[in-house]
């Protein structure tokens, strides 16, 4: 795995070479502060985001506020594309060893830092700073924080994938209610297909959907002896397979694009009424409700024998390398982050996951609850929350290899019995 880890650092490296490593711009001041800790100003620190259009806006005005809160660290906000684009400028920084203070890092991608040994250990910061409770936080948004006994991350932005649909199409279709289970799920995309409106708008582009309906067939993500996948049986076939259905009986709208672009145009066809149904992360919920001109609803991913929840999102880390200086601003940075009323305000103005009490009872949570009535639906799927791998190919493996044959599968014929046995075969050749 330390290989494949190389690997792709010397890929980022080239890619850096050609691009560079500084793809947004600074939300404020570049020169304020003097990044090292003198005395002449603030200590300066970086922070790497992935958040665009209106999130990044609330992103950029949180961290203004923590400028204008203190005078001792001064935070550079910079925006570097989404998680994929972001996730390449990371490894080449990393291969360079220019990395920033603090990234909000995808989950599935922290653990190849840490394997690595680039991660500043947070736990000693938590445990000196009495002010800051570590137990506070949601156990089921800790998932990716622990690694070899170090504090390794902490959560930001964590989300589940839930379902929306368009009330008033399901309702005129004879729908009462949120479809629970995958008969209802396929029934009412049958009934509301008519006049240029496709039932369900399936995001091919991203394997996070397939694994989430995977999970609630029965499946898990690896197996038990965490070689390869764990859906290597029916439970893996079956999502392809209604899938597949759907596309037979014509209530199947597929997106152009891949990856992160591909949901970005499923999010415009479902806000413009071409698909009634689909799949995408709770953090896009007042996007979807402010910008649709119907009432928007939202509820668990339909269950085929369970409900399930497969975690998303993103966590902050911070990199070695710095000064002590540094780290101490970095913690900071990242305690204010989590804090309460900072998570429960970033939580209130996305559907992003209130990461504990603290911020779920905030006033600003609450307010905001009162006007988007289904802002929490994500937290009650913490209960169904799912065991994820922590290792350093997963990335690869979910995009490059899952991702790929649903593909294979939905658009290009091949079955989906061989969609699978072909994720298996492959998933296996990391671990041999």
């Amino acid at each position: 795995m330390k290989r494949l880890f190389a690997i792709l650092l010397s890929c980022a490296m080239c890619a850096a070479l050609l691009a560079g490593c500084s793809g947004g711009k600074s939300g404020g001041d570049a020169a304020a502060g003097n990044g090292g800790g003198g005395s002449d100003g603030p200590v300066k620190i970086e922070f790497w985001h992935s958040m665009g259009s209106s999130t990044g806006e609330l992103v950029q005005e949180i961290v203004d506020e923590f400028n204008a809160s203190q005078s001792e660290v001064y935070v550079d906000c910079i925006y570097q594309g989404d998680y994929t684009t972001a996730g390449t400028k990371l490894q080449a920084a990393a291969a360079g060893g220019n990395t920033p203070n603090v990234v909000q890092v995808e989950i599935t991608r922290v653990g190849m830092y840490a394997s690595q040994d680039m991660l500043l250990d947070l736990m000693p910061f938590a445990e000196n700073d009495p002010e800051f409770d570590l137990d506070a936080m949601y156990p089921g948004v800790m998932d990716f924080s622990y690694y070899n006994d170090q504090l390794i991350s902490l959560p930001n932005g964590r989300s589940v994938p839930v379902m929306y649909y368009n009330v008033d199409a399901l309702k005129a279709a004879g729908f009462g209610k949120a479809p629970e289970t995958w008969d209802e799920f396929l029934a009412a995309s049958e009934a509301v297909t008519k006049d240029g409106v496709y039932g369900y708008g399936a995001p091919l582009g991203d394997s996070w959907y397939y694994l989430a309906l995977m999970l609630t067939a029965g499946g898990q993500i690896y197996n038990d002896e965490g070689n390869n996948i764990g859906f290597h049986d029916e439970s893996g076939v079956k999502p392809l397979q209604l899938w597949r259905d759907m596309m037979d009986k014509g209530c199947l709208y597929i997106p152009e694009g891949d990856d992160y672009a591909s949901n970005s145009a499923l999010r415009n066809a479902f806000m413009a009424g071409v698909c009634a149904i689909t799949m995408q992360s709770s953090a896009q919920y007042r996007s979807l409700v402010d910008n649709s001109e119907f009432e928007v609803g939202v509820a668990y991913i339909p269950k085929d024998v369970t409900y399930a929840a497969i975690p998303g999102g993103s966590n902050l880390v911070a990199f070695t390398g710095k000064s002590d200086v540094e780290n101490e601003a970095t913690w900071k940075f990242i305690k204010y982050m989590c804090s309460g009323d900072v998570a429960g305000k970033y939580a209130a103005g996305t559907g992003y996951l209130p990461t504990s009490d603290a911020a779920l009872n905030s006033a600003v949570y609450q307010e905001m609850l009162d006007k988007y009535p289904y802002l929490d639906i994500a937290v009650g799927q913490l209960d169904y929350y799912v065991e994820m791998p922590f290792d350093e190919a997963y990335t690869e493996i979910k995009d490059n290899v899952v991702g790929k044959y649903v593909q294979e599968c939905i658009i290009g014929g091949m079955s989906p019995e061989d969609a699978v046995e072909h994720m298996y075969e492959e998933t296996g050749k990391f671990y041999s």
